[in-house]
């Protein structure tokens, strides 16, 4: 027997509306998981809420110079010394912009930023003494009883906290390497001085 060409046609013709058929329904079906993962997502970062713990207050010592801190240039770290409880001297520094590891696709670095800033303790103010405090950012459930954010609370994420809507930072090649949206929390960090005046 001889293949006809007219019936080879037809069987091409309904093998390639087959895998089409299995492409369509694999991709219906992708999009669908996709849009419960995203929407699952949504519920759980809307009942997220930011959380700020204080750290213990560290008190800043005077430098030979008549300082409490230095600033290093174009970097924004900040350098000062303080005493620990049992009175040893400790040289800190914080910084607005901090690198670190963040797992994912391929080994990536990202960059987390503070809130860093210098007041001056006015002269009526209850407590004078020179020093650093910081307010940690931390995230917890809105409702207890419902799920929520787990992840790193100072990481990037196409969703914002609280709020049921994407971020404006989505796309490109980060999105296919991480969640590169915006920072969802800073640190607050605020170094008390009793005076105002240039710190080299």
């Amino acid at each position: 027997m001889y293949n006809n060409p007219s019936r080879q046609r037809l069987r091409n013709s309904a093998i390639a509306v087959a895998a089409i058929a299995m492409l369509a329904t694999g991709l219906a079906l992708w999009s669908n998981h996709t849009g419960e993962q995203q929407n699952q997502e949504r519920a759980a970062m809307a009942n997220t809420k930011i959380v700020y713990v204080p750290d213990p207050v560290q008190k800043l010592l005077k430098r030979t110079d008549g300082s409490y801190y230095k600033v290093t240039p174009y970097t924004d770290t900040y350098e000062y010394t303080t005493t620990e409880d049992d009175d040893r001297v400790v040289r800190r520094s914080v910084s607005a912009k901090e690198r670190i590891s963040h797992p994912s696709f391929l080994w990536y670095r990202s960059t987390i930023t503070h809130d860093i800033t210098v007041r001056v303790i006015q002269p009526h103010a209850a407590d004078q003494r020179p020093r650093v405090e910081r307010l940690r950012c931390t995230i917890g459930p809105v409702d207890a009883s419902k799920p929520s954010y787990t992840g790193a609370p100072h990481g990037r994420n196409w969703l914002r906290i609280g709020y049921d809507e994407q971020g404006t930072d989505v796309g490109g090649l980060n999105s296919l390497f991480s969640s590169d949206g915006p920072q969802l929390c800073r640190d607050q960090i605020t170094i008390l001085v009793p005076d105002g005046g240039i710190q080299p």
